[in-house]
């Protein structure tokens, strides 16, 4: 990875890195990744209908929520944050379309922050560790069964050889795309009840403004949103990510969701700037449910997000647009949790970065 070190001369020891690592210790106990421990802060829990697992905090029986922090490494390890995702595209022969039924969702790999220190390297490694400790049971529980599985983990290694430690934690989005509920109503003849109003002369309101009406099959989708105005509620056309086209996509009443997504201001930054605010060598914290999915001899560990946060901005070149076909996994989760109060309670702001201009 290319690095430009002027940039980062704000990642001393006491400085930015140091800063986050502080506040992830002050966390509850359990609640970040690196600090939490396998059985002791969190459990597995069997979903009876489907097979797979889930993790629960043990302390209150709630869903499990971590937080974690890392860097966005670039597309050639992973991270998949584009319109396709990580959709299996299928073959020439057997072209697997992405429709409305399509469960597509971003990818972020996750490294080691550039040029860490001390305090963020063990803080980093530690999340690692945790989720290794996950593995590594279930490893034994599997052999204590005599049973063999193909493991798909949560964490990733830069080159093939995969008996090194792991270097980057693999961490989905939500779902990039769905139907809008009043949408949903609307195909299922149901709508929303109308309710009275009263009635102005002139049109005006109260207050002696104009007012307007607008369609209910309209309410939250926008087109350009302004940061300050848009909600986790809000959706768009698909068009709004500028590498949606073409025939793989099908959509026909999905829209593009708004996702938690937010810069160092704690706001909630539209799709049209995912990509370039959350390029290669964005610092971000990220609030997450563990997973694992079965199928048969083979089970996929998945890390879903639901809140990712900026830290500090990058300052290196947005990698050109591009898809890289992969193979898609399920999952999908939402909750509210101390998590949840957490993350909003991280107090960084806005750092610009000083170029090194002194010998």
């Amino acid at each position: 990875m290319d690095v430009d070190p002027p940039c980062y001369n704000r990642h001393v020891a006491g400085g930015l890195y140091d800063e986050v690592v502080k506040q992830l210790m002050a966390l509850p106990k359990g609640v970040s990744l690196g600090d939490a421990t396998y059985k002791n802060d969190f459990v597995r829990d069997m979903k009876v209908h489907t097979g797979n697992f889930g993790y629960r905090c043990k302390e209150n029986g709630a869903e499990y929520e971590t937080v974690l922090v890392g860097e966005v490494m670039p597309r050639a390890y992973g991270t998949k944050l584009n319109a396709m995702g990580n959709h299996y595209v299928g073959t020439a022969d057997t072209p697997n379309v992405i429709d409305d039924r399509a469960r597509v969702k971003g990818v972020f790999a996750l490294g080691k922050p550039t040029q860490a220190t001390e305090m963020m390297y063990v803080a980093f490694e530690n999340q690692i560790a945790t989720l290794d400790d996950v593995i590594q049971s279930n490893i034994k529980e599997l052999k204590r069964k005599n049973k063999d599985m193909n493991i798909k983990e949560w964490t990733a290694n830069a080159g093939t050889e995969t008996s090194s430690a792991p270097e980057f934690i693999m961490i989905s989005t939500e779902q990039l795309y769905a139907v809008p509920k009043s949408t949903q109503q609307a195909m299922q003849g149901k709508r929303a009840r109308i309710t009275k109003r009263a009635l102005n002369s002139g049109g005006d309101s109260a207050d002696g403004k104009a007012t307007g009406s607008s369609s209910s099959t309209d309410a939250g989708l926008k087109d350009n949103a302004k940061e300050d105005s848009i909600t986790t509620n809000d959706f768009y056309e698909p068009t709004a990510l500028p590498d949606y086209g073409g025939e793989l996509f099908q959509h026909v009443n999905a829209k593009l969701q708004q996702l938690d997504i937010r810069n160092v201001e704690n706001k909630l930054i539209p799709p049209q700037n995912w990509y370039g605010e959350l390029k290669r060598g964005t610092l971000v914290m990220i609030r997450a449910t563990l997973h694992a999915f079965n199928w048969k001899e083979r089970r996929v560990y998945q890390l879903n997000a639901h809140t990712i946060r900026i830290l500090d901005e990058s300052k290196l070149e947005m990698e050109p647009l591009g898809t890289q076909p992969s193979r898609g996994d399920l999952g999908v989760s939402q909750s509210v949790s101390r998590a949840s109060n957490a993350m909003a309670g991280v107090q960084l702001g806005k750092r610009v970065r000083e170029e090194d201009s002194e010998e």
